[in-house]
């Protein structure tokens, strides 16, 4: 019996050291992730009103939250719409369209309460030396945040990206899919000359290089850097998400934030609605006003914090880069929300230790029984881990990777099969 004593301490330690390698090192490193995204009670379910989808944790977060996709909300964007006309008063001191008249409209609509501004129009002036257009860029610093837009396309040189694209952006490999059907782009088409600060994000207006398509493409390829459309980030600034905040996860939804839309995309990145969230009406700004008269407007009332500057009148529209774009804004925003968050608590880290101890005793002590026993209290035992699991998260919402335990367990059920033999020749050898 001492040496089957031997081979059941052997198999003990080995199974043991299985799974603290699992808990300590390859869990924590993402190696079992496939193990346990098949076997987890935690499951993201499939993406529908009312199915369960799981939260991007910050790195070490032993918790998990799930929320529910609840419907769309009919609830009308609350923007300030600013039109910039063709000024048939005069008003404008430089003409329709000009860096430093731009740069009065957004200190007008600062004082009036604006803090977040999405910009339409295209920011070109080729004619125009540095000093005029910092006048602009120094407005754009005195908001919250700024949205900007240009059109890209795909050229035989690729241009290194710019920085207010960049700084709006994410690395290829946060994208979940096949990045490679993304539109590749590498250039702007319409570059805009303004020293854009900080807070300034740039996204595209459209893809010169893709054929139009109904569903508007929401995602280019940049290098190994993902950028957006304007729209897009627009949303993403009217929920108060930054990009390295958006899950993207290509053929099924962007996700922005935890608690944002859940845009349905298909495998290229496109918006790809569900026409069961279409909105059923067209809602119209709030408030409108003109760039030029935007100093006189009335303030009483009005509690929009957000706006948009688009060019609307027959000669100034030359400038404009995205047509509607309230409207195209508020069909992004009228799509599933995540909502109903539920918690998740891993058990210690002490008691994991303890159960993977236990599996490793429980494999040890079952070396010692005939390998049609032994092997059917294998199966129970994994059945019942399963069973004890779903049970923990349900009734007490907590949870633990249970690869870690099927590891030590396939450690410990494999090695009993290699050293059955010697240890059942030590056992018939006992008188």
């Amino acid at each position: 019996m001492k040496q089957l004593r031997i081979f059941q301490v052997f198999l003990f330690l080995i199974a043991l050291g299985v799974g603290l390698l699992g808990l300590f090192l390859w869990q924590p490193n993402h190696k079992l992730d496939w193990a346990d995204s098949v076997f987890s009670p935690a499951q993201n379910e499939s993406f529908r009103i009312g199915a369960k989808i799981e939260d991007k944790v910050p790195a070490g977060s032993r918790d998990r939250i799930t929320r529910k996709i609840a419907p769309p909300s009919h609830t009308a964007l609350e923007y300030v719409f600013c039109e910039i006309d063709d000024d048939p008063e005069q008003v404008n001191a430089f003409g329709i369209y000009h860096p430093a008249d731009l740069a009065i409209t957004l200190t007008n609509l600062k004082q009036q309460g604006v803090q977040r501004l999405f910009i339409t129009t295209h920011l070109h002036w080729p004619d125009k030396d540095l000093e005029e257009t910092n006048t602009l860029a120094t407005a754009m610093r005195g908001l919250e945040s700024v949205v900007v837009t240009a059109p890209l396309r795909r050229n035989f040189k690729s241009d290194p990206i710019p920085p207010e694209f960049l700084s709006a952006s994410i690395p290829l490999d946060q994208v979940i899919g096949q990045t490679e059907l993304i539109p590749v782009v590498n250039s702007l088409a319409v570059a805009p000359n303004v020293l854009f600060p900080e807070n300034t994000y740039a996204g595209f207006s459209e893809l010169e290089s893709e054929q139009v398509s109904e569903n508007p493409p929401l995602l280019a390829r940049w290098d190994k850097r993902i950028v957006f459309s304007s729209t897009l980030l627009a949303l993403m600034q009217h929920c108060r998400i930054t990009p390295d905040q958006l899950q993207v996860q290509l053929g099924s939804w962007i996700r922005i934030g935890n608690t944002g839309n859940i845009i349905p995309i298909d495998q290229f990145g496109r918006f790809s609605p569900d026409p069961d969230f279409i909105n059923p009406k067209e809602h119209s700004p709030p408030r409108t006003l003109t760039s030029a008269l935007s100093g006189e407007a009335s303030i009483i009332g009005a509690t929009q914090t957000e706006a948009i500057l688009s060019a609307t009148g027959s000669k100034s529209s030359q400038f404009e880069a995205i047509g509607n774009p309230y409207q195209k804004l508020s069909r992004l925003a009228y799509t599933p929300r995540a909502a109903g968050a539920e918690t998740l608590h891993r058990i210690p880290i002490w008691l994991e230790c303890i159960l993977i101890a236990d599996i490793a005793c429980l494999c040890a002590w079952l070396l010692a029984y005939p390998a049609w026993r032994r092997n059917i209290a294998f199966v129970i035992s994994t059945m019942a881990m399963l069973l004890l699991f779903l049970t923990l998260y349900h009734t007490a919402h907590y949870w633990s990777p249970i690869s870690i335990y099927l590891l030590t367990l396939l450690a410990g059920w494999t090695l009993s099969m290699i050293l059955a033999k010697p240890a059942r020749r030590v056992i018939n050898s006992q008188p």
